[in-house]
């Protein structure tokens, strides 16, 4: 793995494009743990409820940058920035435990084929053993969630990693390391503020809530 940037392989991955998404993507996961404190609420409620929240806010993005678009605005969402693909899940790059975070569907494929043509990057999809194992295939935002042993809370990280014909990761971003509040913009278009929840400094009030439930 090399330390190149993804504008490096891809110039329309430009840092603060990436930042802009990945920072959507990491509000999405602290303001769902906000909203979701029920008792009632689990693991698999809060997980669903963060993928389904961050695929709306990334389609709705598209609204808000004319660099953004969608390819397949399913569940198995595919977006591109200036025709480059990508996509998201929730997972550990360096050892993916779902089969659906390193899959390619059938629009992913097309849109890089026509990607990679419109470039002269000659991917070579029917032979994977004549393609250079330094150059990434296919881009993935990687939602990293760390939850705490002693308690219910959880830490996240937000990862945009290119990987190679084998599923291997050959550049890594990081968000903790180029997000920036003096963010500059690349282009014409400036970067949206993300805007997040203070931190609660205290516990819900129980009897409150159910007097407000009756009311």
């Amino acid at each position: 793995m090399t330390n190149k940037l993804p504008s490096d392989y891809v110039p329309s991955f430009k840092n603060d494009r990436i930042t802009i998404l990945a920072s959507a993507l990491l509000e999405q996961c602290y303001q769902t743990d906000d909203d979701l404190q029920s008792d009632y609420d689990s693991g698999y409620s809060i997980g669903c409820t963060r993928f389904d929240r961050q695929k709306n806010r990334l389609k709705d993005m598209a609204l808000e940058h004319e660099w953004l678009n969608i390819s397949d605005g399913s569940n198995r969402l595919v977006m591109n920035i200036d025709g480059a693909p990508f996509r998201f899940t929730r997972d550990n790059y360096l050892a993916p435990k779902k089969q659906s975070s390193t899959a390619v569907s059938n629009t992913e494929a097309i849109q890089i084929t026509k990607f990679s043509q419109s470039q002269q990057l000659g991917f070579d999809w029917s032979d994977d053993t004549d393609n250079d194992l330094e150059t990434p295939m296919k881009w993935r935002f990687f939602v990293d969630v760390t939850e705490s042993a002693e308690s219910d809370e959880r830490d996240y990280e937000i990862f945009f990693v290119g990987l190679n014909s084998i599923d291997v990761a050959c550049c890594v971003w990081q968000l903790s390391e180029h997000k920036s509040p003096a963010l500059s913009s690349a282009d014409d278009e400036k970067p949206q503020t993300v805007k997040t929840q203070p931190a609660r400094t205290t516990l819900p009030n129980a009897d409150k809530h159910r007097k407000s439930s009756n009311e």
